[in-house]
């Protein structure tokens, strides 16, 4: 071989690594062949050389890959026309940046779509269940919110760890629930009642603090056992409030009237009659007579009109006699003078 030979034959070897290739797909060729033009549905042009031109917004190798709104996440996102960002399920907002929570999550927040990871404080599937304080009893206390401590019926407290006395217990305490236990001095359901000294007289006295006597209107003393007479008594007594009760020698209203009738006036009851000396107004006196006397000074004996033997005669018989019985005497009145009584205000 020649030389001139040899120079074509490297000339030959070295020619394709030199010029450019022009590697274009046969889909390619197809679709930018000229003459023919551009389907009306496509995104591209053909230049004069037979290149695909991609029309805005529109991207890949056949320009049928739109290009979405700027911004537009990736992954979460997607577009079928140039400008737009339509998000994938779990996701929302204008770029689809935004993951959507588990439905029915309520304190809770997501890094991906239909998730629920709950906020300091709140604890469950759907971060639903507050987180109690820390030293909140287990069963006896519970809360509506974070770090709260609220007792359930029947224990009190911060951390719910004491008893709660019954409702209404004024002067009590528990050793469990709705327990009301009187404390020393109190009686009574609620211990609402004071106990009263021991010798405070039961129905006239009364107490509102354990170990006292106070006395109910028309009683005093000590323990409530002595009545109040009536207003203005001077030589009375009284069993009950506002009576005025006579003592011996004394009568009237308010038993200021010394009975000295019978002193004053002598032999007033006859046949040994005792003479009891009254007020004015119940007649000055009273003869207290024996079994054989009776009438107002005890002067009628009370056998004068028995029966005696007929008497037969010719004349007209006479007017029978008329036998006149004093009234017996009322209790009031034959009663010692230390059993009478005036007339009295009664208390009800």
């Amino acid at each position: 071989m020649n030389s001139t030979g040899a120079v074509l034959l490297v000339l030959c070897a070295i020619a394709p690594l030199a010029l450019p290739a022009r590697n274009i797909p046969k889909w390619k060729k197809q679709a930018c062949e000229l003459p023919q033009s551009a389907d009306s549905s496509s995104h591209y042009v053909c230049d004069e050389s037979g290149e695909m031109q991609c029309l805005p917004g529109w991207t890949g190798d056949m320009c049928d890959v739109p290009i979405c709104k700027k911004g537009c996440d990736p992954l979460q996102g997607y577009c079928r026309r140039p400008g737009e960002c339509r998000c994938k399920l779990g996701f929302y907002g204008e770029k689809c940046d935004k993951c959507i929570p588990l439905p029915g999550c309520q304190h809770g927040y997501c890094n991906s779509s239909f998730e629920c990871k709950c906020r300091e404080g709140w604890d469950g599937i759907f971060c639903s269940e507050p987180v109690c304080r820390s030293d909140c009893h287990p069963q006896r206390g519970y809360c509506e919110g974070p770090g709260e401590c609220r007792c359930r019926l029947g224990w009190a407290g911060e951390t719910c760890q004491d008893c709660q006395v019954l409702p209404g217990c004024q002067h009590g305490s528990c050793s469990r629930p709705l327990e009301c236990r009187c404390n020393e001095g109190w009686t009574g359901l609620l211990c609402q009642t004071a106990i009263c000294s021991g010798t405070c007289h039961r129905e006239h006295g009364y107490c509102k603090k354990p170990g006292e006597c106070r006395c109910k209107v028309g009683w005093w003393g000590n323990d409530c056992d002595e009545c109040y007479r009536y207003p203005g008594c001077v030589h009375g007594t009284c069993s009950r409030p506002w009576e005025c009760n006579c003592e011996a020698g004394w009568g009237g209203m308010l038993c200021d009237q010394e009975l000295t009738y019978c002193k004053d006036n002598g032999d007033l009851c006859e046949n040994g009659a005792k003479c009891v000396s009254l007020s004015e107004e119940d007649g000055n006196y009273r003869c207290v007579c024996t079994e054989d006397f009776t009438g107002r000074n005890c002067e009628v004996p009370k056998l004068q009109n028995a029966t005696s033997p007929a008497t037969t005669t010719t004349t007209a018989p006479a007017a029978p006699a008329t036998t006149t019985t004093a009234a017996p005497a009322t209790e009031n009145e034959a009663a010692p003078p230390s059993r009478r009584k005036s007339k009295i205000m009664k208390w009800n």
